[in-house]
């Protein structure tokens, strides 16, 4: 009998596992989504005369621009928003109307700057005075079951909804993700690869004596009480453990997950990314702490500021260095200094802020004689710049260029150069090169002759006379820009006209699809 008893409650037990482990699974299922992904950016808004319409990256016009407000939930799809007076309707790009049968529109929602952010991926329709998903395809992914329906503010891809007077957060597939039982919610700011999946949830409930927020990580479980006055995570800090900043009384805490790690003790408290530390403020004294929010430097100080890896403090009116082990610098030479890509060379800054660079034993091996020094994002290349001259330092600190300059960028892999009236290429290790190098897969070139500009082929024939002030490469549309008398035209990838010069600009080098300005989020008739 007993062997018998032994045999069921194993059995059970297998049962119990078996489906604790399967919901489990299905909960992290439910929780996962992909996003639709931009192939390419295919449409644009188009603003002329104060409407909106749509053109293609082509430059063909798909909507013309007699709308009061037009909407592209995503670049790489045919689905287009429009908004005349009242009447909202949706158009593929055959100018044909789609989801007649719904009262749709885009899911969004305003951020702080006053962008307007856009779910790529579902829209929301109407139906008996409530919302509910749907696709593009128009497929109802959600019944209409909820009294609103935005974007998730912090945490692209995600959808805040209300019910019943109360926030929560539910996925592209309709699954919840935070229930509706809060006052405020949004998402905590936290990407990994572009992504904000793995980002938690702040939640804020109205009290007596105002809101109070609480932590909701990403498999929704809720790890800070809410309690808290203010609460944000420091995005910089990656890793499942989430870092938090939190406030009572006002006075702040770090929490790591849901571990605090010491008490409401500062009045503020600022995470240097670079560095990796805290710069942490007691009552009218300043400190610092490391990452694990151990002391380095105590709260003693009228000031404190990270420079790189030198901290500079100051205490009744005198100044004083340390290194961020918490050991004083004596007679430093330079107030600030940031580590080289390769670890092998500082960019330092002396006492008067002049720039140089030092080798990882603080000898100087390039004199602080610069405005302003920097690594080149994404290279190991060293920028140096006094006034308006430019130089180069290679991994190694060998000059590879020194030039006049107006910008500078890195483009398909080689370093671009603008100055007032020519434009330099450089391969990474400062070899020069020409346009069609960089530019390999354009049909004309800019070309400069007798100090006029135009366009010639692979062969070095002309295609546009040199008779233009200046002139842009064909961009990835396959137009550019030419100027003359401080006005901007545009020609196509083959060198014909599509507009004389119209747009006066000082503009240095403007953006066309077909006939319009390409600004950074629309197309447009000015400049």
């Amino acid at each position: 009998m007993r062997k018998k008893l032994i045999i069921v409650f194993s059995i059970i037990l297998i049962l119990v596992i078996g489906i604790v482990t399967f919901l489990i699974i299905k909960g992290k299922k439910d929780r996962d989504y992909e996003l639709l992904e931009v192939t390419e950016y295919k449409f644009w808004k188009l603003s002329v005369g104060g409407k909106q319409g749509v053109i293609r990256k082509d430059g063909q016009i798909i909507l013309d621009p007699e709308f009061d407000e037009v909407l592209i939930p995503n670049q790489d799809k045919a689905v287009f928003i429009t908004k005349k007076g009242d009447e909202t309707k949706v158009y593929s790009d055959n100018k044909e109307t789609i989801l007649d049968d719904y009262d749709v529109d885009v899911i969004s929602v305003k951020r702080a700057d006053g962008r307007l952010e856009i779910n790529n991926s579902v829209l929301k329709y109407k139906e008996d005075g409530e919302y509910g998903l749907i696709d593009f395809d128009g497929k109802k992914i959600t019944n209409s079951i909820y009294d609103e329906i935005s974007s998730l503010e912090d945490k692209y891809g995600e959808i805040k909804v209300k019910k019943n007077g109360k926030y929560g957060a539910i996925n592209i597939k309709g699954k919840t993700m935070v229930k509706c039982k809060y006052d405020e919610i949004k998402g905590d700011n936290y990407t990994e690869d572009g992504s904000y999946k793995e980002g938690g949830y702040i939640v804020g409930n109205k009290k007596d004596d105002g809101m109070r927020y609480g932590y909701i990580n990403s498999d929704g479980k809720q790890i800070v009480k809410i309690e808290q006055e203010s609460l944000y995570r420091v995005t910089e800090i990656k890793g499942k453990d989430e870092i938090l900043v939190a406030s009572q009384n006002g006075r702040y805490c770090i929490y790591k997950g849901k571990k605090k790690l010491f008490d409401y003790s500062y009045i503020s408290i600022l995470y240097n990314k670079e560095s990796g530390t805290f710069t942490v403020q007691k009552n009218k004294f300043y400190g610092l702490l490391d990452e694990n929010a151990e002391e380095i430097i105590e709260s003693k100080y009228d000031s404190l500021l990270v420079t790189g890896e030198y901290v500079n403090v100051s205490k009744e009116g005198k100044n004083y260095i340390f290194d961020l082990d918490g050991n004083k610098v004596e007679e430093p030479q330079f107030v600030s200094l940031y580590k080289t890509k390769t670890g092998k060379y500082y960019i330092a800054a002396n006492k008067e802020y002049k720039y140089g660079i030092l080798d990882k034993d603080k000898n100087v091996v390039i004199e602080p004689t610069f405005d302003f020094m920097e690594q080149l994002k994404g290279t190991d290349i060293i920028i140096a710049i006094k006034g308006r001259n430019l130089t180069l330092y290679s991994a190694s600190i060998n000059e590879i260029i020194n030039s006049d300059y107006i910008d500078y960028e890195v483009v398909n892999g080689y370093i671009k150069i603008l100055t007032e009236d020519d434009i330099k290429y450089f391969t990474m290790d400062g070899k020069s090169v020409d346009n069609r190098t960089v530019y390999v897969n354009n049909e004309i070139f800019a070309e400069e002759r007798d100090g006029k500009w135009g366009f010639v082929n692979i062969n070095d024939e002309v295609v546009v006379d040199c008779v233009y002030d200046l002139v842009t490469e064909v961009n990835e549309y396959g137009f550019a820009g030419i100027k003359l008398d401080g006005k901007w035209g545009v020609v196509n990838s083959k060198g014909e006209i599509i507009i004389e010069p119209t747009y006066e600009s000082n503009i240095r080098e403007p953006d066309f699809i077909g006939r319009y300005y390409k600004a950074s989020n629309e197309v447009k008739d000015s400049i």
